[in-house]
This record gives C-alpha cells, sequence and structure tokens, in this order.
C-alpha cells in the first residue's frame, strides 16, 4: 500500500462507508486481515457494528483487532474510529467500552469543550447517533465534543467518533430491518429521525466528505 492510500476495516458487513462510498477506500474484513501486514504508512478507518468492543469471545477477531489498535496508537499511525471504532480504540487503551443504560439514537447538537477545525463542519448542524455501547475515555484522550455522551475525542494521531457521520438512508434502512432492533428504539419516533435524515442528506454527505479531506491532509 501506498502512503496516500487510505482503508476502511469493516467490523460489520452490514455497516459499510455510507457517504465515502465513493472515495479512494479500500476496503478490508476485520475478520480476514493479517494484522502484522497493514503498512503504518497508510490511514486507516475503523468502522461500526453491532456487536461490543468487548466481545472478543463471540467475536474472536476483535482480539487481535485491538492488539493492533493499541500499538497503531502508541507508534503514531493516523487511525479514524466510528461508533464501534471510538469503541475499539478506549477498549484498546486505558479507556473502556460498556453497554450504556440507555440508547442514544437520533439527531443531536454536539457541545464542543475545544475547537477544532477538522471538525468546524460539526458545529453548527446536528449529528446523527446511534450505539448501544459507549466508552470512558483513555487517560490521555483529550474530549472535543460531546452530547450526553462523548463524541469526539483525539489521542496523539488518533480521531474517535461516537456519532455516524457517514449515515445514509440506506444504511439507516438496513440497521432497523431486524424485530429486536425495533423494540430496542420503541420508544424513539423513528419516521420523524428518518424524515430528518433525508431532509439534511446533502448536509451530511457534505460534512463527512469535508471531514475526510481534512483528516487525510492532516
Amino acid at each position: 500500500m501506498n502512503k496516500s492510500e487510505t482503508v476502511a476495516i469493516i467490523n460489520d458487513p452490514e455497516v459499510t462507508l455510507g457517504h465515502l462510498e465513493n472515495r479512494s477506500i479500500i476496503t478490508l474484513n476485520a475478520w480476514e486481515i493479517k494484522w502484522n501486514d497493514l503498512n503504518p504508512e497508510s490511514n486507516y478507518i475503523l468502522l461500526g457494528g453491532h456487536m461490543g468492543a468487548y466481545q472478543s469471545e463471540e467475536y474472536p477477531y476483535l482480539k487481535s483487532e485491538k492488539k493492533w489498535i493499541a500499538e497503531a496508537v502508541n507508534t503514531n499511525i493516523k487511525i479514524l474510529g466510528i461508533c464501534l471504532g471510538s469503541q475499539l480504540i478506549a477498549d484498546s487503551l486505558d479507556g473502556e467500552a460498556y453497554l450504556a443504560k440507555n440508547i442514544e439514537f437520533g439527531f443531536k447538537k454536539l457541545s464542543f469543550l475545544t475547537s477544532s477545525y477538522i471538525f468546524d463542519d460539526y458545529k453548527n448542524i446536528e449529528i446523527f447517533t446511534w450505539h448501544r455501547d459507549t466508552f470512558k475515555l483513555p487517560s490521555k484522550a483529550k474530549l472535543i465534543a460531546k452530547t450526553s455522551f462523548p463524541q469526539i475525542f483525539t489521542i496523539k494521531k488518533t480521531i474517535g467518533i461516537q456519532y455516524h457521520p457517514e449515515i445514509t438512508e440506506d444504511l439507516f434502512l438496513k440497521w432497523y430491518e431486524g424485530e429486536k432492533t425495533k423494540q430496542e428504539l420503541e420508544e424513539f419516533n423513528i419516521d420523524k429521525e428518518f424524515k430528518k435524515l433525508k431532509k439534511n442528506e446533502y448536509l451530511i454527505s457534505e460534512s463527512v466528505n469535508k471531514l475526510f479531506d481534512k483528516w487525510i491532509s492532516t
């Protein structure tokens, strides 16, 4: 792989690149990766999934992935973790991923604790959240923004994002298919959130692509 290449690591076949699909990003399945073969000069996106970062017994590849993440963060490999990806980063270091008391779902306004030009486009728009798990921050991480949950943190050349900047209508519908998911979200106004997603899809796409461009150029 060349230094300019960006690699997206897929942890769940149903959680893909969304609005970043049209970018020149290589995709690799986490359960097939030979982690020692990954080029430290590439950029890496860790995508989401329905599993917990702590479920290494059920998903054995997570153990190898977290070992790689810990080494990669500490050796300044550039990483962007999204949802499960951010939880894996925290759980790989001295933070902790865990099942939250409440699901966070729907569009929220970020509260910024510090400024970061990479995320300037998210200061005046709502972000889309959908997660059961959350995390305790690693001790050396800097929290950039939050809702009632931590949402953006940085540590060395690594960024963790708990919300879904890549969300599309297709991903939303795919994730909402199962009866278990529908039961978990029965207290939420699904139609309202989906309509908001449809109305703002162009803005969502524009924002995540600007984020991607800023990230790879830093």
